[in-house]
């Protein structure tokens, strides 16, 4: 049986931006223990380490996270081949109950998670069903380099406001917030983000049809919960995709992976 070449391409660039996260982590690991010159700094350490010791960890998610190892090495980080530079961070604890990592209740709850904002070269940050049980920390949007595009923190009992310096992250294209306990509005100065195509804070408890009307504008994917604007759904999950997987390979294979990348799937 046939099938015509949009089809082909449609089908191969559905599986490349499925699949890209997973094969390029495979990647990563199977580089990383054979190349030891990817080293990081004692400031990237500092920084994860100081993320870990806020946590209480019931199944050792970041038992590998060492002192004094590399940690371009550790699970869940993905390095610069170049000089070692934290580029990537995707943690997923286990969505099982009283698995998840979870705040220290002798760590500040105003500061945790706080130090990732240290890592000056960080691109792209997802974190999963790490319980903050805190709100979203004011040192992202303070401190967090103009290198960051990507921010997903979905089922991590995310509390109070969406601090307004977030819009103060000038090169941030994504921004997910969905699945957690986020009230008031949406703030005005996520509007400052000129690069943003995809927005979602639904399954929050925000405020009912909050939305700026400068972020109802074309290009940009928004879902709150009650409402989507702007473009489909469907869309909004390929966009996710897109940025993710045209990030991650690019980190790997060059600018021209990027590229096919987004010619199959167009």
């Amino acid at each position: 049986m046939g099938f015509s070449s949009s089809s082909f391409q449609e089908r191969l660039g559905f599986f490349i931006t499925t699949h890209a996260l997973s094969l390029v982590l495979l990647i990563n690991s199977v580089l990383i223990s054979s190349c030891s010159a990817w080293t990081c700094s004692s400031e990237s350490e500092d920084a994860l380490l100081g993320f870990k010791q806020m946590l209480i960890d019931p199944e050792g998610l970041l038992a590998e996270w060492v002192q004094g190892t590399n940690c371009c090495t550790w699970p869940y980080v993905t390095c610069r081949a170049s000089d070692g530079a934290v580029i990537a961070l995707s943690i997923t604890g286990s969505a099982r109950p009283n698995q998840q990592p979870y705040r220290n209740k002798n760590s500040s709850i105003s500061n945790f998670g706080s130090t990732l904002a240290d890592l000056k070269d960080l691109e792209m940050m997802q974190l999963q069903w790490i319980l903050f049980n805190s709100p979203i920390p004011s040192a992202w949007g303070n401190s967090f380099s103009d290198n960051l595009t990507a921010i997903t923190v979905n089922d991590c009992n995310l509390e109070g406001s969406i601090p307004s310096n977030l819009g103060d992250i000038s090169n941030l294209q994504h921004l997910d917030l969905k699945s957690n306990y986020l009230t008031g509005t949406i703030p005005q100065q996520l509007c400052n983000l000129r690069h943003l195509v995809y927005l979602d804070v639904s399954y929050n408890d925000l405020q009912s049809g909050a939305v700026p009307s400068c972020l109802n504008k074309p290009g940009l994917y928004l879902s709150t919960g009650d409402q989507e604007v702007g473009l489909s759904p469907n869309h909004g999950a390929r966009s996710q995709r897109i940025i993710t997987s045209t990030f991650l390979l690019s980190s790997f294979f060059g600018a021209s992976a990027s590229v096919l990348l987004l010619f199959l799937v167009n």
